[in-house]
């Protein structure tokens, strides 16, 4: 498949493909031309099973800012005061473990979900592809958005640790900020790496963007530049339960991103064709 720059238009503000994407090694075409053009190795990825989903935390999309500007500060001191009796190691936890711990358990936080894994990004894109509508993955490059965000220079763009061992000095002030109260946040997000503190987290390469006073703020840095390394590609509706066949037949099922007795459960429903 040919790919330049004419196989892209831009849509609010975000370049996306013109022809929509029906297998797999289309999409891994498309993956190595970014990369390439990019001059990234390491993007990250984030699947969405329809095409009007934008890079907005839950948080937001639930707009529980408009209840009160720290509703969320007042959740997560909640949900750690409320939560220790159920996790027996929770003296040895950071506030970023109790933080990335809110999300994995369905709280809305200002997180939002990447992956280092494209293959996993799209999974996540078509993994129930009765109810997909041009299923989507987000292609961005994080070291280019610290760089413009921060204002670094071309390869000083970097991803931040949030384990408290790792932090150094020059960034712990920049990085705990994100955690106080939203009013004290700045504009943009932050890239981050959390610790694995869950299989989880582990098998699915996690990476987040924590984000602060901007909800929508991937357009914003998109529309403003546009050598944006942000793209959207999309594939087409018909092919998504071929797509996640295609996927199964790669290793890339339930099971292997949510280890366990549940995503087992999963990949034989799945096999068997059960309703």
């Amino acid at each position: 498949m040919k790919i330049n720059s004419n196989f892209f238009k831009t849509i609010n503000g975000i370049k996306t493909n013109v022809k929509l994407l029906e297998n797999v090694q289309e999409y891994v075409d498309v993956i190595e031309y970014l990369r390439e053009t990019f001059d990234v190795d390491k993007p990250w990825y984030r699947g969405v099973s329809h095409a009007k989903y934008e890079l907005i935390p839950k948080v937001y999309r639930d707009r529980l800012w408009e209840r009160h500007e720290n509703y969320e500060w007042w959740l997560f001191v909640d949900f750690e005061n409320r939560a220790r009796p159920f996790i027996p190691n929770h003296y040895n936890y950071s506030e970023w473990d109790w933080y990335f711990t809110m999300q994995h358990y369905g709280l809305p936080t200002r997180l939002l979900d990447w992956t280092q894994g494209s293959l996993i990004a799209l999974y996540f894109s078509v993994r129930k592809p009765e109810n997909a509508y041009i299923p989507s993955v987000y292609f961005m490059n994080p070291y280019w958005f610290d760089e413009y965000v921060y204002k670094k220079k071309k390869g000083e763009g970097m991803v931040y640790n949030t384990d408290v061992s790792a932090i150094s000095e020059e960034h712990e002030s920049r990085i705990s900020s994100y955690l106080g109260p939203r009013g004290e946040s700045t504009p943009f997000p932050l890239c981050i790496e959390p610790a694995s503190i869950d299989t989880r987290i582990h098998a699915q390469k996690s990476a987040f963007t924590i984000h602060g006073k901007h909800i929508n703020p991937f357009k914003i840095v998109a529309r403003a530049n546009d050598k944006a390394q942000i793209v959207k590609i999309r594939f087409s509706t018909k092919n998504a339960a071929y797509l996640k066949h295609q996927l199964d037949g790669m290793g890339i099922t339930e099971g292997t991103l949510f280890p366990g007795l549940e995503g087992l459960s999963q990949d034989l429903i799945w096999e068997r064709g059960i309703e």
